[in-house]
C-alpha cells in the first residue's frame, strides 16, 4: 500500500515501548484484500498480529475509492477470500484481546467515569473498545482508582478497592475486594 516500514520495524517499536512502559496499550487497523495481496502476504499479517499482541485491532476489506492510487489496480482479491481472511484475523484478534484483558484481572486501574456504572481507562477508546463496568455510585466525569476483578471478552469488571484494614465482615457486606484482591462473599 506504499506505506513506510514493515512488520519487523513495527514489532521492534512495540517491543521497545513495552520495555519502557509495560502498561502501554496498542491499537491498529488493517486493510485486507488490497489488490495483489497474496497468501504469503496474508500469512505475514497473521504472524505479525500474533507476535504484536495488540490490545485492539480492526480489520477492514479493501474497497476501491475513485481517485486513489489503488482504485484501478489489477489483481483484485476475490471477495469471498477477503471475507475468509477477515474472519480468520478477527478470530485471532478476539482471542488476543480477551487474553490481554484477562491478564489485567487483579490490577489497579484509573478510570474516567463516562456514565453510571461505565468507565474507561487509558486502554479503552470511547465507543470503539470495551468498557470497564464500575460501581454505579461513582460520579460521572470523575476519575477513580478501581481494582479489575473480571474480564468478559473486551470488557472489564471493577470494584473500588477496600481501604487497608477493612474487616472481612464489612467487605462481605459491600462487595469490595479484599486487600489480597479476592472478592469476599
Amino acid at each position: 500500500m506504499r506505506r513506510w516500514g514493515d512488520g519487523t520495524k513495527f514489532l521492534e517499536r512495540i517491543n521497545t515501548i513495552r520495555s519502557r512502559f509495560p502498561d502501554a496499550a496498542f491499537r491498529s487497523s488493517f486493510i485486507v484484500g488490497y489488490p495483489g495481496e497474496t497468501e504469503d502476504d496474508h500469512d505475514q499479517l497473521l504472524a505479525f498480529v500474533e507476535a504484536a499482541q495488540l490490545d485492539w485491532a480492526g480489520f477492514f476489506a479493501f474497497s476501491p475509492e475513485e481517485g486513489t492510487y489503488a482504485a484501478d489496480l489489477d489483481a483484485q482479491v476475490d471477495r469471498e477470500l477477503v471475507a475468509e481472511r477477515l474472519r480468520e484475523l478477527g478470530e485471532m484478534q478476539d482471542a488476543i484481546t480477551a487474553s490481554r484483558r484477562e491478564a489485567l484481572v487483579g490490577s489497579m486501574c484509573e478510570v474516567l467515569v463516562d456514565a453510571p456504572g461505565v468507565g474507561r481507562g487509558h486502554r479503552e477508546a470511547p465507543e470503539i473498545d470495551g468498557i470497564v463496568t464500575i460501581p454505579d455510585s461513582l460520579e460521572v466525569g470523575s476519575f477513580a482508582k478501581v481494582m479489575i476483578t473480571g474480564a468478559a471478552g473486551p470488557d472489564l469488571e471493577a470494584l473500588l478497592p477496600a481501604p487497608p484494614g477493612t474487616p472481612t465482615r464489612l467487605l462481605a457486606e459491600t462487595g469490595s475486594p479484599s486487600p489480597s484482591g479476592a472478592v469476599s462473599s
